[in-house]
């Protein structure tokens, strides 16, 4: 899967250990909407007057993009190990694989 970097902060941890956690979500289009009806009638209308209500909704100032962040990956990391990632930054996309056991980050 793909992910993007949303936020990167500095923290301690009780003993004073210093950690850089990183937050990666993947982005996703949003579903249109779903109408569900045993009437055939319903159907038919909706058929018709879905793609008009999809577009003033997509046409309104207050919505975002048909997209959405789902939160993925929360990464607790030493500046060691945060070196190896080189200059992952908020904003980077990265490419998440998991798989036997394993998680593997990869900048993209």
């Amino acid at each position: 899967m793909r992910g993007i970097v949303i936020s990167k902060q500095i923290v301690y941890d009780p003993l004073g250990t210093r950690y850089i956690k990183v937050e990666i979500v993947e982005e996703r289009d949003v579903p249109s909407p779903i109408i569900m009806s045993d009437s055939p009638e319903v159907a038919s209308i909706a058929r018709e007057v879905m793609p008009l209500v999809t577009q003033i909704v997509r046409s309104m100032p207050f919505t975002g993009p048909n997209r959405i962040t789902v939160p993925r990956v929360t990464l607790w990391l030493t500046d060691e190990e945060m070196e190896s990632f080189g200059d992952l930054d908020v904003g980077d996309y990265v490419e998440m694989e998991l798989g036997g056991g394993r998680l593997t980050l990869k900048k993209a």
